[in-house]
């Protein structure tokens, strides 16, 4: 494994850990500061404002300076920002923080997508699933280490400084520029990419949403309590790491078009069935294990189809046009949830499938 595909991998995985770790240190906080469940989503709601706005200008200078450029400004500047998230005391600089590493961290994953995109067309599948397992990985281990995460959730954002700081000081030297001659317009004008990154904002609400709010919705609305509500989260991210094996090996048998179709459609289903059967514990491991891979197994394909449209050289341009209009979905998603949650805890988890339903309904309409 080359040094670059490390480094890129690495920064994926750090800024991952800023984003999904809120769903483990709200559980904290939102004591600790007398947060109802849309404050609670509130945050990830800014801190995807900030990520939208900034997706689309960063994809641009990836693709015309260059994505190890872009990891050493993106990543440095962020790590500052998540070292004040270390300092923060009150609900309104964590918005402020969240919105600002939203804002500088959209660099990383296309800078990322891009080093990723840089081989053949027979590994380019594995290379983008791999570069992917970072979220699955992500959340195994905040899940693993949650117990310690909610006693100490300052260090954990001091941690996460840290080694951002160094893995962006490391792309320095890394030989993966730029064209000057990458015009972004014709990303953005491109109807097929459109549909796809359309597609992508239903899939990342299921994502994120999931994600984000799965523990503190066992812990703190659904009465679930000691090590299980740990467990059952431990056992979704074990699902979504096994849908990265999946997603390297299934589009090449099957297509891209029929693994996002099965994935969105197991995750509704599964959804549903979590919904009627919240306490029935036993049953809830199972479906909890085929949610994260249904939640997980339509990415990977999904961005290999985005990249495949447009072609490496505009691959900053596209996964930043992707994020900033799929980020719809992770933006909305952990508000709605939460305002979901607040009039029933049922209809909050019925309200995941939302937007993997729209991503289906769309699919067909390609």
């Amino acid at each position: 494994m080359d040094r670059g595909f490390v480094i890129a991998w690495s920064v994926t995985f750090l800024q991952l850990a800023v984003r999904l770790g809120w769903g483990v240190v709200s559980v904290t906080v939102a004591e600790l500061l007398r947060l109802n469940p849309v404050q609670i989503g509130l945050v990830l709601t800014l801190f995807y404002i900030g990520y939208m706005t900034s997706s689309i200008p960063w994809g641009a200078l990836i693709d015309r300076f260059g994505p190890s450029k872009a990891i050493l400004v993106s990543g440095t500047l962020s790590s500052a920002v998540i070292l004040m998230l270390f300092l923060a005391n009150t609900f309104t600089q964590i918005l402020l923080l969240y919105l600002m590493a939203g804002f500088l961290t959209a660099g990383l994953f296309p800078s990322a997508m891009k080093i990723a995109s840089y081989s053949t067309q027979e590994k380019v599948h594995s290379r983008i699933a791999m570069l992917e397992s970072a979220a699955p990985i992500v959340l195994i281990a905040l899940s693993a280490a949650s117990p310690l995460i909610i006693t100490h959730w300052r260090t954990f954002y001091l941690a996460i400084f840290l080694a951002l700081l160094t893995a962006s000081l490391s792309s320095i030297d890394l030989k993966v520029g730029g064209s000057k001659y990458a015009r972004p317009k014709s990303v953005l004008m491109n109807l097929r990419v459109a549909k796809a990154v359309a597609i992508r904002a239903g899939e990342l609400w299921g994502s994120w949403g999931t994600s984000s709010w799965l523990l503190p919705f066992l812990v703190l609305y659904d009465g679930i309590k000691g090590i299980l509500p740990v467990l059952l989260f431990f056992i979704y991210s074990l699902g979504q790491l096994v849908s990265i094996f999946l997603a390297s090996v299934l589009p090449k048998s099957i297509g891209e078009r029929k693994v996002i179709e099965i994935s969105l459609t197991a995750f509704i289903v599964c959804d549903f069935l979590a919904a009627i059967l919240l306490k029935d514990t036993l049953l809830l491991f199972p479906i909890f294990l085929v949610l994260g891979i249904s939640s997980f197994l339509y990415r990977p394909p999904t961005d290999v189809l985005i990249i495949k449209i447009m072609g490496n050289e505009y691959a900053g341009t596209s996964m930043g046009y992707a994020n900033a209009v799929s980020q719809l979905g992770s933006m909305v998603a952990p508000i709605f949830v939460g305002f979901a949650i607040s009039i029933s805890p049922i209809l909050g988890v019925l309200s995941l499938a939302l937007g993997p339903l729209i991503s289906l309904i769309i699919l067909y309409m390609i």
